[in-house]
């Protein structure tokens, strides 16, 4: 894998092999702003938070062309998203970056390996953030008692369709920031100590 995100840095000709901010800056983490669906509601609160913590924050839906999103990514040392497409961009992240992978409610951990994985292989570190109930937004759609919340196994057992439309389709997350805000740290504090030992 290593090979292959440097192969595909020099494709598109991406100047960043490794994930180090220069002196004086902040590291940068580009959040993956999904237009449709599994999308984050509080963008400017996740700003506000990333920014509080150290990083200068990007926040982009992605293009249709690969090139300009492969820059941008390249310029920065960090990537979020809520599981999904998107986050395929981490193969132009420099080595020795962070890559977060928000997971959605619904037993969803499986699809987490997608990502999990291969961004290790990649030289990437690799933080993971489960959503909460409340982070939810089929907390608006569905009482409390609804077997969406309560059997997402039974879901699942419908068929991928089943789980594709209740957790994939309907969700949109509301990250609580107070909760997320020691995985934000984890990331600033792997690529402060990455940004110390080279130098």
């Amino acid at each position: 894998m290593l090979d292959f995100t440097k192969f595909m840095r020099d494709t598109y000709g991406l100047p960043r092999d490794v994930a180090v901010p220069a002196p004086g800056k902040r590291p940068r983490l580009l959040v993956i702003a999904r237009a449709r669906t599994r999308r984050f509601v509080n963008t400017e609160e996740i700003v506000r938070g990333a920014e509080k913590v150290g990083f200068e924050v990007v926040v982009s839906e992605g293009e249709h062309e690969v090139a300009p999103f492969a820059e941008l990514a390249n310029t920065c040392d960090a990537i979020m998203g809520v599981h999904g497409a998107g986050l395929t961009n981490m193969v132009f992240v420099p080595t020795g970056g962070v890559v977060i992978q928000v997971v959605p409610l619904g037993g969803l951990e499986f699809v987490a390996n997608y990502f999990r994985g291969p961004s290790r292989d990649m030289g990437l570190r690799y933080l993971e953030y489960r959503i909460t109930l409340e982070e939810s937004t089929l907390m608006d759609q569905y009482p409390r008692d609804h077997p969406i919340f309560t059997d997402p196994d039974g879901v699942k057992n419908k068929g991928w369709d089943s789980l594709k439309e209740a957790y994939l389709d309907k969700q949109d997350v509301r990250l609580d920031m107070k909760r997320f805000r020691p995985t934000l740290k984890k990331a600033i504090a792997h690529l402060r100590a990455k940004a110390k030992g080279n130098n």
